[in-house]
């Protein structure tokens, strides 16, 4: 049932200051805080037309059914397309159209089963390096094998250890600190900006090059790179020039970094906290894998493995917040939106909504048994987001953690040091406050001779 509380008092109190002030010292709180509050809310945010929506119906008007009246809010405009540049993220109308429909191509699943054997191998190089008892901080694991997987299936070659893969985590890192606080120009003459712009002007001078010469050899090559090189050519807008290509995979990299590895960490540590749930995951995989190296097909017989995933973002989704700014006056289910109103969508409180989630912060993957799926309706659970804009990699982003997560689990054992108290903290991103130190052990005593 959708209340009407637009004037209601929040717990920050009336003030757009008291909301910011909130926002800023505990955005987790503060979100839990406006859903017991109602699933609709206005917020004074000093911004004009604020709103808080927290129903699934209301966010289906918003993302699917009346999503031609929306785009990309404000923090977008002044924030990530003065550092990114144009693209699939950022850009709107007949751009957004065009950019889409080259992305996409690089996700179907032909192409998905291509990189499977990137992700499979460089999952093996990393645990092949870990030794029983050593403690491994997961976040920062997770992130350099992502950051491996991903230049691999975009460039066709490991960044990791390249001055310009140095420079792409950098910029990130620099990049969602600018989006936690309030954003401010990139014009500015400020240090942030300065940084930012520097490590920009880096992975220019890399990847210009890489971008000429791939035009030769293109054909040769089956990566997402020479997948938008290929489109270049065969393009008649004009539209796909060198510089947005080399924005757009820029943005793919951003957009599936952070999320992926953080993804992995949270779920390695939410089945180290299950007993159950381990051991559940660890008798399907043998049954599937035995000691053999994982094939895709294997993937469409571990159902369990992508439960456990999809309950791990349902608990501790990545993307904590999903914004929209109205372009027009919009109506949703009787309430009226004046233009240029800004949306907030959280599915971190949507996510925990009791009335779609019995006993929601319980870790339980049999929520998303396939029996089950009819139970959840489809716009309260946005891991992705949802509607024409969700995620252009989010099946490269499941198939990923999938087998990440099938062939870490295959040999090893993580728990968590004694000592740690785990607490998640919203920066852009959600992600461990305090790291996340586990230890690494053999399944069984046997394993590697």
């Amino acid at each position: 049932m959708v209340q009407n509380i637009l004037t209601a008092t929040t717990p920050a109190g009336k003030t757009y200051r008291g909301h910011l002030r909130a926002m800023r010292q505990d955005m987790i709180g503060y979100l839990e805080n406006l859903a017991q509050q109602g699933d609709f809310l206005r917020l004074p945010l000093g911004l004009g037309s604020a709103y808080f929506v927290n129903s699934p119906d209301l966010v289906q008007e918003i993302l699917l059914k009346q999503a031609r009246k929306f785009q990309k809010p404000f923090i977008v405009k002044y924030t990530a397309k003065e550092f990114f540049g144009e693209n699939v993220f950022t850009s709107d109308g007949e751009l957004w159209q065009v950019l889409r429909a080259v992305i996409q191509p690089a996700f179907h699943a032909q192409r998905l089963n291509a990189y499977a054997s990137i992700m499979v191998d460089y999952t093996k190089a990393m645990i092949s390096q870990w030794q029983p008892g050593q403690v491994i901080d997961i976040p920062k694991a997770m992130m350099n094998l992502t950051l491996g997987i991903t230049t691999k299936a975009l460039f066709g070659q490991d960044l990791r250890d390249d001055v310009a893969g140095q420079a792409i985590i950098r910029f990130i890192e620099l990049f969602s600190q600018r989006l936690s606080r309030f954003p401010l120009p990139a014009w500015l003459p400020i240090p942030s900006n300065w940084e930012i712009k520097r490590q920009i002007a880096i992975i220019d001078r890399h990847l210009s090059p890489l971008i000429a010469e791939r035009h030769q050899f293109f054909a040769e090559q089956d990566d997402v790179l020479s997948m938008l090189i290929q489109a270049q050519a065969a393009d008649t807008t004009g539209l796909l020039t060198n510089q947005q290509i080399k924005n757009e995979v820029l943005n793919l990299f951003a957009a599936g970094y952070e999320v992926t590895a953080h993804t992995l960490a949270f779920t390695l540590y939410l089945i180290s906290q299950h007993p159950e749930v381990e051991a559940r995951l660890f008798d399907e995989i043998d049954q599937v894998l035995g000691q053999r190296a994982l094939a895709v097909p294997d993937l469409e017989q571990m159902p369990y493995l992508e439960m456990v995933l999809k309950e791990s973002m349902r608990l501790l989704p990545v993307t904590t917040v999903v914004s929209r700014k109205a372009t027009e006056k919009v109506v949703l289910k009787g309430y009226t939106l004046p233009k240029n109103s800004l949306v907030f969508i959280a599915p971190w409180t949507l996510h925990r909504c009791p009335e779609y989630f019995p006993n929601p912060l319980g870790f339980d993957p049999e929520r998303f048994h396939p029996d089950h799926k009819d139970k959840i309706p489809k716009f309260a659970y946005l891991p992705f987001s949802a509607g024409p804009r969700i995620c252009t990699g989010n099946a490269f982003a499941m198939m990923q953690m999938r087998i990440n997560l099938a062939t870490i689990c295959q040999d090893y054992r993580l728990t968590v040091t004694p000592e740690y108290q785990f607490e998640p903290f919203h920066s852009f991103n959600t992600r461990p406050k305090n790291g996340l130190p586990m230890t690494v052990n053999y399944r069984t005593l046997d394993l590697k001779g």
